[in-house]
């Protein structure tokens, strides 16, 4: 690999008052250009003129000083103008020279590679970045045709001169060989260079070495294979869960209730009510984990307008038969119209609050279902009168397989985790928060449909 030198500081700027900024040297703009040339001149005439004037009164001891500053003869006057723009036109040249050097170091420093060749493609210019590209020096690529760099040795000449010399320009990747005889991807943009008559006169070439990107893109491409894959086998998984699981489960669960109605013994049936409530929490495990798969991997959600008040109604009247068992009651909020941007999935949403709201909530309770208009956002609040929840736990409930733990409930701790994903495909935020008589708030804001 090359190692790349400074430029020596003395070719920079040669003298103190050469210094100018790299703004000015690359000025495209001939007034700016010009008017410092103006300011020198003038400068440089008014020096001169002084001096000169001195000189011809206290060395020459001609006339006075006064008399030759203010009426010089017109060939002293002549000569101090000439003297004035001399040194103009010293500066003019001296300020060319740095600002050529500026854009020759520019170019020969550029971390792309540039190359520059004739409109017959022959190249007549490459910078360091190119040997480093190519492997080969400027002095062995001088000369040769574009074509012989190229894995395709006629893709130069059929492709891309053609493709300049209509449009002016050509950018894609090519496949080119390296000088130990391996081949690599480049990226290429090049574009004609037109001379001082405004007719081309070359083509420069801007090369850039994406061999690591090609490698990274492939192993993107692989990553995003497996991904695939994994997600079809995660499918794949949760309908078997569904399917084949929740069969045998329904058979033991009906085998179980058979069995209760013929046992009169205490003790077998505080078994067999046991052996109910695991054959429901599995069943409940089977589902939760079906639908934290699906669910997981949506990235959006078709939306519909919905009225929210109607979903609500709806939760709450499929909880009505399972609660009497409890001895709870819901009480569901006056509620009007209120029209929001959702999918009917959000129903399970409400569901899960609810139901955590029986399990959690205190035996033979209220669960309390509520909506707060907030500015943008429909905000439900399900409160229940249970123990509530810790400051520290009220994030990590919405982890999946994260749950509180309570005598005589069981849950597999997906439930909110499932809720959660949903409301964020919303663009809403769900949260808990204390009840004021005791127990946990759970809200979740969703925004409002726009009236048409």
């Amino acid at each position: 690999m090359s190692v790349r030198r400074a430029p020596p500081a003395h070719l920079c700027y040669d003298d103190a008052w050469m210094r100018f900024s790299t703004a000015a040297l690359l000025s495209q703009r001939p007034r700016e250009r010009a008017g410092w040339i103006a300011l020198v001149a003038a400068a440089a005439l008014v020096g001169f003129w002084i001096v000169d004037a001195a000189i011809d009164a206290v060395v020459l001891e001609r006339r006075g000083w006064s008399a030759a500053l203010v009426h010089p003869t017109p060939s002293e006057a002549w000569m101090r103008v000439l003297v004035a723009t001399l040194i103009a036109a010293v500066f003019a040249l001296r300020q060319e020279r740095a600002r050529l050097h500026l854009l020759s170091s520019a170019v020969a420093e550029a971390p792309d590679g540039v190359q520059i060749s004739d409109l017959g493609g022959h190249v007549a210019y490459s910078n360091r970045a190119v040997q480093e590209i190519y492997g080969f020096s400027p002095d062995e690529l001088r000369g040769k045709h574009v074509n012989s760099m190229n894995v395709d040795p006629d893709f130069a000449s059929r492709v891309i001169l053609p493709a300049i010399q209509q449009t002016g320009r050509w950018t894609g990747e090519l496949e080119v060989k390296h000088k130990d005889g391996r081949t690599f991807p480049i990226w290429l943009t090049t574009a004609l260079v037109f001379g001082v008559a405004g007719k081309p006169t070359a083509a420069v070439g801007i090369i850039r070495d994406i061999t690591e990107r090609r490698r990274t893109e492939q192993k993107l491409r692989s990553y995003a294979t497996q991904l695939e894959e994994a997600t079809r086998l995660k499918d794949l998984f949760a309908d078997i869960l569904r399917h084949d699981l929740l069969g045998p489960a329904a058979t033991l669960r009906m085998t179980v209730d058979v069995l209760a109605k013929r046992e009169s013994s205490p003790t077998t049936t505080r078994l067999l009510g046991q052996m109910r409530r695991s054959c429901a929490r599995l069943t409940d495990l089977i589902e939760n984990a079906a639908k934290y798969a699906k669910i997981s991997t949506l990235e959006q959600l078709e939306l519909e307008t919905l009225d929210l008040r109607r979903v609500l109604q709806d939760v709450v009247a499929d909880f009505q038969v399972p609660i009497q068992d409890d001895a709870a009651r819901i009480a569901l909020g006056s509620l009007r119209d209120l029209p929001v941007r959702a999918n009917p999935l959000v129903s399970e949403v409400f569901a899960n609050l609810v139901s955590n709201a029986i399990k959690y909530g205190r035996d033979g309770g209220t669960v309390t279902v509520d909506v707060e208009d907030a500015g943008e956002h429909w905000v439900v609040a399900v409160a229940d009168h249970g123990e509530g929840i810790r400051d520290e736990d009220k994030q990590r409930i919405f982890t999946r397989f994260e749950r509180l733990e309570r005598e005589g409930v069981k849950g597999t701790g997906l439930g909110l985790a499932i809720a959660k994903h949903i409301v964020e495909l919303h663009r809403g935020k769900i949260w808990v928060e204390d009840n004021a008589g005791g127990g946990s708030v759970f809200r979740v804001a969703l925004p409002k449909a726009r009236p048409l």
